[in-house]
């Protein structure tokens, strides 16, 4: 669903990809748009990015300003918005930041009452003193975007029981053996993560 989402995506549109690490979601949909560009709060990430883009990305903390004048058609947050220490004011910003009836794609955990170690990194930032790594309950996010302006179109949940397997897997191999290997696996439809498209009312 998410790539049909992508599909409505036309040859002009100004879309943004906010936590863009090193620009591959920008230069990726640069094959079909112009103006794609992309802004992240690391800069080594943005340094580490392919020249074809790297004049696309700016540092930037979706909580303070985003770093362009212009308006966007499409707004991209993909597992951000858990990270960040004032979420509603990432959802202002970007609010601000969108045209009339501008979309945002959001993806982001999903809050599951007594299973939330499915994450591994939920897990890190509780027990282990890791990065900000929230969950939402779907009345928690679904408010939080109703509140700042966004109208809900579409939603579904990705990441099944075998998805979490893997990442699992992939955290032993990373941290425990110290490998550079990891294991692909697709999320699929399932019960971890919330994908969501929402438009500016």
């Amino acid at each position: 669903m998410k790539n049909n989402w992508e599909k409505q995506i036309k040859k002009n549109d100004l879309i943004l990809d906010i936590g863009c690490w090193g620009g591959e979601k920008v230069l990726e949909l640069s094959k079909k748009c112009k103006n794609v560009y992309g802004m992240d709060i690391d800069n080594s990430k943005i340094n580490s990015a392919d020249s074809k883009v790297k004049r696309k990305l700016k540092l930037g903390d979706v909580t303070k300003k985003i770093p362009f004048k212009r308006k966007f058609d499409w707004i991209i947050l993909s597992e951000v918005l858990e990270h960040v220490g004032n979420d509603e004011k990432a959802l202002e910003n970007i609010f601000n930041s969108l045209k009339e009836e501008g979309k945002l794609i959001l993806s982001t955990p999903r809050d599951i009452k007594g299973f939330n170690i499915w994450d591994p990194a939920w897990v890190r930032w509780k027990f282990l003193g890791g990065q900000k790594h929230y969950h939402y309950t779907k009345e928690e996010l679904f408010g939080k975007l109703n509140n700042n302006g966004f109208k809900i179109k579409e939603y579904y949940i990705m990441g099944n029981l075998s998805w979490v397997l893997v990442r699992w897997i992939n955290v032993f191999l990373r941290y425990g053996l110290k490998s550079k290997r990891q294991i692909n696996y697709p999320m699929g439809l399932g019960f971890c993560d919330w994908i969501i498209l929402s438009e500016k009312k």
